[in-house]
């Protein structure tokens, strides 16, 4: 049998035939089916969230890891929030985003609600868009196409929605939705600022703001630093490590003010999931209401121990060097100039070393 590669057209084309009655153009009546599902994992879902590097990526990819989760990566970046939308109805329309980014991002894990050979299919799909969207002419047409989930009909009542997302105010719908989960994790914000400003430096991000080199909106948040007594001309002059130390003040403040108290919500600290990994995973899969399982504990295992060099965006590192390695590689300038902004919050309670500084 001759080799499938990335790059193979194949794999598509075979799947632009497939004959599905689950995924391929569905009537009505196998539409509302589907809408119905995901209406009802909407109700149950988990949400990930958190300020840009701060281990989100690494904590929804280990709920993707169990075996009963269907994950979807920060569809709000390829669906934007509808204003005014009721947060079920929202949540449903982001389950259902197949999009490549949003429904295939790797490692990919065994599902107990997908059968192997329909995983075998699906994982072909998803390197034959990746390829085909590198494609210079049809690129962009493929890469919007949809992955189907091939989620088997006699095994979708103990499957659990997780969704990891970036730029929406979940607090509405941890209210309104009661059996749902959320997760906030917050990373130091020495560790947080470090590794944007390395990721600037490496021109990781796609851009700035229009006003700024730096991945942050400049103008709301020297709006915030302005109400805290910092004039928007003294903001301005500020160096680019007091600025990114105010944007993750302006969003963790202000997300935590909204969620912390709520029952349904969960913090954890990114330094305390590095050091003790399965423990404090454990305890958070526990809280969202999913068993643990070997999967999980092998996923957690590979990517907390790998020694070699990674990439910028990668899950598997050595996560007790990521917690701290900003500690001997942040400039002393910058780690103070972070200190001077956070400690004007509560927030530095968190960290002994914030709280004390100075």
């Amino acid at each position: 049998m001759r080799n499938t590669t990335v790059g193979d057209a194949d794999p598509l084309r075979r799947w632009l035939r497939l004959k599905s009655d689950a995924e391929r153009m569905p009537n009505r009546a196998q539409a509302h089916r589907r809408t119905d599902w995901e209406a009802a994992l909407a109700q149950t879902v988990i949400l990930v969230l958190g300020s840009p590097r701060s281990g989100t990526t690494w904590l929804a990819k280990i709920l993707d890891s169990h075996p009963d989760v269907i994950y979807r990566h920060e569809p709000d970046e390829l669906r934007p929030p509808r204003a005014g939308a009721d947060p079920c109805q929202q949540l449903s329309d982001w389950i259902g985003e197949r999009g490549l980014r949003a429904a295939a991002k790797r490692p990919f894990f065994r599902k107990s609600w997908l059968p192997p050979a329909q995983a075998a299919i699906r994982s072909t799909i998803a390197y034959a868009i990746s390829g085909g969207a590198r494609l210079p002419m049809a690129g962009s047409t493929i890469a919007r196409m949809a992955l189907p989930d091939f989620a088997a009909l006699d095994r979708r009542r103990d499957v659990r929605a997780a969704i990891k997302l970036v730029n929406w105010d979940a607090s509405d719908a941890a209210r309104a939705l009661p059996a749902s989960r959320s997760l906030f994790i917050l990373r130091h914000p020495c560790g947080q600022v470090a590794s944007m400003l390395a990721g600037v430096r490496e021109r990781r991000f796609n851009q700035g703001y229009s006003d700024s080199v730096l991945p942050i909106d400049l103008a709301n948040v020297a709006a915030f630093a302005a109400e805290r007594g910092v004039p928007e001309q003294q903001f301005r002059t500020l160096p680019d490590a007091a600025k990114c130390a105010w944007s993750w003040l302006h969003f963790n403040e202000s997300a935590l003010h909204r969620l912390d108290a709520l029952p349904n919500v969960r913090v954890v600290q990114y330094e305390e999931l590095c050091r003790h990994p399965a423990a404090v995973a454990h305890g958070l899969l526990a809280f969202a209401g999913l068993h643990w399982n070997p999967q999980t504990a092998d996923f957690i295992d590979r990517s907390t121990r790998h020694d070699r060099s990674t990439e910028y965006f990668a899950v598997f590192r050595n996560s007790a060097d990521a917690a701290e390695r900003w500690r001997s590689t942040m400039p002393q300038a910058d780690q103070e100039a972070v200190r001077s902004v956070v400690l004007r919050s509560e927030l530095a309670q968190r960290w002994p070393d914030l709280a004390t500084a100075g």
